[in-house]
């Protein structure tokens, strides 16, 4: 310490002059910081002190970030931790890495161990044997049979037991949280489409089964591997210690329930229904080569992909629409005029279900499920791995290995690819001159992916949704709790932080 003061007084203005200096750098990240959506590229931690402060309204602060950035930004992480990632909403990245050159932009194998509860289905796949899996997905859902199935199925789950569990709670004046109810229908559809067997998740008496418990574990598991260096979470699988012990618990419940229900649809035979995934799959000629493990593992992995990706992303789809509906009461009152003049079945109980072939007229009704996919995508962002080292259209070069993340959250909000009204819920960008629906790029509008990898079940999943938000709408009024705050979780899919809270009331027929 005397040798420090001896420093200070033999040379006060040097001293002086590095006060100074330390002082107008900390004072300029300061401002930089108050001033900029960009985040500082700090010695040792990189820019993770950003996803810390940021963490709980991710989404919107890289939206700013990616406004103020042009589109695109590399993402330094903390030193050794592999961290590093390129982050874009540019539509002309996006389709120059899952249209045009899709080949160097596989999921990669960093994607596929994130996702390990996937095994080694469609979802994760690459190369040949994603090749194969799509070819067979691809015909599958372009089965008449198979659309019949669902389509029934769906209707039948809105009209026995979605319907008549809002009826009992509106009656008895309960509030009720919408995104769970959604959650739940939708894991009981999921379940059914792939097995023909009723869970029972939306039942008054009784609580969410084991089965959906598990699920519900497995993602969030999967949410804190996104959030962590992936050294840390794989030191916690290989420890077996918290979120990983869960992902684990819940992998032994949801396999001990889908190869159960394999070994019962073998037992069955050909007695089995012809029509949902399960028995569509068995129907497959697979390579000979495999053994029968290996073929019931193959349909494991296929049943899991399906039940896990469908049920979310229609659920909090849902819940967004709804939210959207609560908060623009003139979107809402123009859809009831449209379903007005269309043709509903009536089921027991007074209530009035719209299928599917009634809902393709309903053109705004699609146009405003469009409008909350384009504000609130299901996920959020899509990542990719870069297979060669590559230069993207805006001359951003990237290396073999670098990671990618698409933001479909922020690109559904920049002015330069929706226009000035881009934060504005306005349906009617979706209706052309003719009053059809508008066709978008889908390297534009990502909320069904892009290129190959597009989602097959697209219109499987708009009929889900048509179906079930029509019927609601126009037997009830759904009306935000007040004083209920919505916003958007930092996950990778766009859960509501806190849920969303609304009371029902029955509307009246005619």
């Amino acid at each position: 310490m005397g040798s420090l003061w001896s420093l200070i007084h033999s040379y006060p203005d040097v001293c002086i002059a590095i006060i100074c200096f330390f002082g107008l750098s900390i004072f300029r990240f300061i401002q930089q910081i108050q001033k900029s959506c960009i985040p500082l590229n700090w010695p040792v931690v990189g820019m993770l002190p950003f996803i810390v402060v940021s963490r709980h309204c991710i989404h919107d602060k890289v939206m700013g970030l990616l406004r103020e950035a042009g589109c695109t930004f590399f993402f330094f992480g903390p030193w050794l931790l592999d961290m590093n990632f390129l982050i874009t909403c540019d539509p002309a990245t996006v389709n120059h890495c899952l249209n045009t050159h899709f080949e160097k932009y596989p999921k990669g194998r960093e994607f596929a161990e994130m996702f390990d509860i996937l095994g080694d289905g469609l979802l994760v796949a690459d190369s040949e044997s994603w090749e194969y899996q799509r070819r067979v997905a691809t015909t599958i859902f372009g089965s008449r049979a198979f659309r019949s199935f669902v389509m029934s199925t769906i209707t039948r789950k809105v009209g026995n037991v979605l319907l008549p569990y809002l009826d009992h709670m509106a009656k008895h004046g309960s509030e009720i949280e919408l995104e769970d109810v959604f959650m739940r229908l939708s894991l009981d559809i999921s379940y059914c489409t792939v097995f023909t067997t009723d869970l029972g998740c939306l039942s008054v008496s009784s609580p969410m089964p084991v089965f959906g418990c598990a699920t519900k574990e497995a993602e969030e598991a999967m949410l804190f591997r996104h959030m962590v260096p992936s050294k840390l979470w794989k030191l916690m699988r290989w420890l077996n210690v918290g979120t990983e012990k869960k992902l684990a618990d819940a992998k032994v419940v949801i396999n001990q329930f889908i190869y159960e229900e394999i070994a019962k649809r073998k037992a069955q035979g050909s007695n089995g229904s012809p029509a949902d995934i399960l028995s569509m799959y068995m129907k497959v000629t697979l390579d000979p080569s495999m053994s029968e493990q290996q073929k019931t593992d193959f349909l494991r992995d296929t049943a899991a992909g399906f039940i896990l990706a469908g049920k979310d992303l229609i659920a909090v789809t849902l819940t967004w629409f709804f939210y959207m509906m609560c908060k623009h009461p003139k979107v809402e009152a123009r859809i009831l005029e449209e379903l007005k003049d269309l043709q509903s079945s009536s089921w027991p109980g007074d209530f009035s279900v719209f299928e599917c072939d009634a809902l393709r007229s309903a053109v705004y009704l699609q146009a405003a499920l469009l409008e909350t996919l384009r504000l609130f995508p299901a996920t959020p962002f899509e990542e990719k791995e870069a297979h060669v080292d590559d230069i993207l259209p805006d001359g951003t070069k990237v290396t073999k290995g670098t990671r990618i993340v698409f933001s479909l959250y922020a690109m559904g909000r920049i002015e330069g690819i929706w226009g000035k009204d881009c934060m504005e819920f306005r349906p009617e960008r979706w209706v052309s001159k003719s009053g059809r629906i508008r066709h978008e790029p889908s390297y534009k509008f990502m909320s069904f992916n892009s290129g190959p990898r597009s989602c097959i079940g697209k219109d499987v999943s708009l009929s889900n949704m048509k179906i079930t938000a029509a019927s609601i709408i126009y037997n009830f009024k759904v009306e935000l709790v007040k004083g209920h705050e919505v916003m958007p979780q930092s996950s990778v899919i766009l859960h509501t932080q806190n849920g969303m809270m609304v009371s029902l009331k029955r509307r009246v027929a005619g």
